[in-house]
């Protein structure tokens, strides 16, 4: 599965994720070049696939990352944005606060500021030919390159389609759903029907509480 070009799966560091101080690494006309990076603590990576599980992950990645920590918090889950193997919290921070900037066009029904966002910096993705045995036929496919580009792709085709989404009823659930035609509908509230359980376990124990 990882060397499949035609599926687009990424790396997570099972041991996690930590802060390196970098530096100084020499001087400039402002004084000492310091900086931090985020490096995989080298533990057996596991694969997953970012556009297949987590449709809506641009979503609380965007939420997510608003601080540091909230990198950390997303890192350690879904692994690095990049492939260089590692990144600047800087750079992750600067990529969601560019998302929630298209997020907030959208809540606001302007969708050609949003497609302006993002073709500033449009994703990267590959369009591999594979051969489907069930159509007899040659399909092409759309794989990003980097979990980066792969949120990217995913605030364009929200973009492109008009999509709706929804966050998960359930505290503690981090997917989004999609909302609309050839999705689910309006009126479903939780990302799976272990997540509605989830939650309704969660009330009663809640209510048994404080009764």
């Amino acid at each position: 599965m990882v060397d499949n070009p035609f599926v687009f799966v990424w790396p997570v560091d099972q041991d996690g994720f930590g802060i390196e101080h970098v530096g100084p690494t020499g001087t400039t006309l402002l004084g000492s070049v310091q900086y931090d990076i985020i490096r995989p603590k080298g533990g057996p990576p596991r694969y997953y696939r970012p556009l297949d599980d987590y449709p809506g992950l641009w979503r609380p990645f965007a939420e997510t990352c608003s601080s540091v920590e909230g990198v950390l918090t997303f890192v350690r889950e879904f692994g690095l944005l990049t492939d260089r193997g590692t990144e600047g919290p800087d750079e992750i921070l600067s990529t969601a606060e560019r998302i929630r900037d298209i997020v907030t066009l959208l809540d606001d029904s302007d969708r050609a500021g949003a497609a302006g966002l993002l073709n500033r910096y449009p994703p990267r993705i590959s369009e591999p030919l594979y051969w489907n045995d069930r159509s007899a036929r040659f399909e092409t496919r759309l794989v990003p390159f980097t979990l980066r580009h792969a949120l990217l792709h995913q605030a364009a085709e929200t973009i492109a389609g008009n999509y709706q989404w929804r966050r998960c009823g359930n505290e503690g659930c981090p997917r989004w759903f999609r909302l609309g035609q050839g999705a689910h509908t309006i009126r479903r509230e939780y990302y799976s029907n272990r997540c509605r359980v989830a939650h309704a376990r969660r009330q009663k124990q809640g209510a048994t509480t404080h009764g």
